[in-house]
């Protein structure tokens, strides 16, 4: 971290995207909860942005593994036809389940953020076609879809859960939360308001990472350790707070599949959305595709019905 970041002004300055104008926030007196001045409006779920382009360096990467991240948010029909954004973040339920079943034919394994650090730090090797599915904003339909389709495939995936969307609509409640992790999928970190946090003071920044951390470890009674930046959003006193929040690594949304040592709060990840197929996702999977006439056999009633509201 210290050679990535040698100097966060550089590779702040290096970021290819105008720096946003700050928010003006103030904190609640639990310091918890940033609400704008002025204003009774909650903040508006999170709309992702393109990503920004990860800091051209000249320091030493360390070792380094191609490992695919895949990035999803809804498994879920888009419940709004002409919403084009909706469309392009969602993955119908049947859709998914085709994923996962051809991934699980063609010998792909899911591991872990912590299985590719440890790796990387020479560790235990990766199984044979490693991939890391993640999900963020910690949507309900990864309760109600998404986790019984991983795991009845033996799989893991890592939902990036913004603590303070838990319980309204679309987003999982904390006894969802609980019964996935009890489920054996990993729960991570994704601030406490999905903020930008580069427009945010370091303070303000270090409280939304902080106490999202914090809410979560005590949800599901374990240490969280991974973070995704919201919109893919990260400069150097960025990463650094993220480091010294005690967070082992960190997302972006920028892609890729070289996932390095020493940019372990910059690693990459591949979007899997509407306009993917089984065969679109193979590639990015980095597993063989099926044969041009392959469907899925296994069973889909249970995946082309709408999620029942969370309680």
């Amino acid at each position: 971290m210290a050679a990535l970041f040698a100097s966060s002004a550089v590779v702040t300055a290096a970021v290819a995207r105008p720096h946003p104008t700050p928010l003006a926030v103030s904190i609640a007196s639990d310091t918890t909860t940033l609400v704008p001045p002025h204003s009774t409006a909650v903040l508006s779920a999170p709309t992702p942005r393109p990503p920004a382009a990860i800091p051209e360096t000249t320091v030493d990467t360390g070792p380094c593994l191609h490992v695919p991240i895949l990035l999803y948010h809804y498994i879920r029909i888009n419940p709004n036809p002409a919403d084009h954004l909706g469309w392009q973040l969602s993955v119908t339920p049947a859709e998914f389940r085709a994923e996962m079943d051809w991934l699980h034919q063609a010998g792909g394994h899911t591991v872990t953020l912590a299985q590719v650090m440890s790796a990387l730090h020479g560790g235990p090797a990766l199984p044979s076609h490693p991939v890391v599915l993640t999900f963020d904003d910690g949507h309900d339909d990864f309760a109600t879809f998404a986790a019984p389709i991983l795991a009845a495939n033996g799989f893991v995936g890592t939902n990036f859960v913004v603590s303070g969307f838990l319980g309204r609509p679309s987003y999982m409640t904390a006894q969802q939360v609980q019964t996935v992790a009890a489920m054996g999928m990993v729960v991570g970190a994704h601030t406490v308001h999905h903020v930008d946090l580069m427009a945010l003071t370091p303070q303000l920044a270090q409280i939304e990472i902080k106490s999202s951390k914090e809410t979560l470890q005590q949800l599901i009674g374990r240490p969280v350790l991974d973070f995704a930046y919201p919109y893919g959003d990260v400069n150097g006193w960025v990463a650094v707070l993220v480091e010294q929040a005690g967070f082992r690594e960190a997302v972006t949304t920028n892609d890729g599949t070289e996932q390095c040592l020493n940019q372990s709060y910059l690693l990459r990840r591949t979007r899997v959305g509407g306009g993917d197929t089984v065969w679109s996702f193979s590639h990015k999977a980095g597993v063989a595709a099926p044969p041009a006439n392959w469907t899925d056999t296994q069973p889909t009633s249970s995946t082309t019905q709408q999620p029942a509201p969370a309680r």
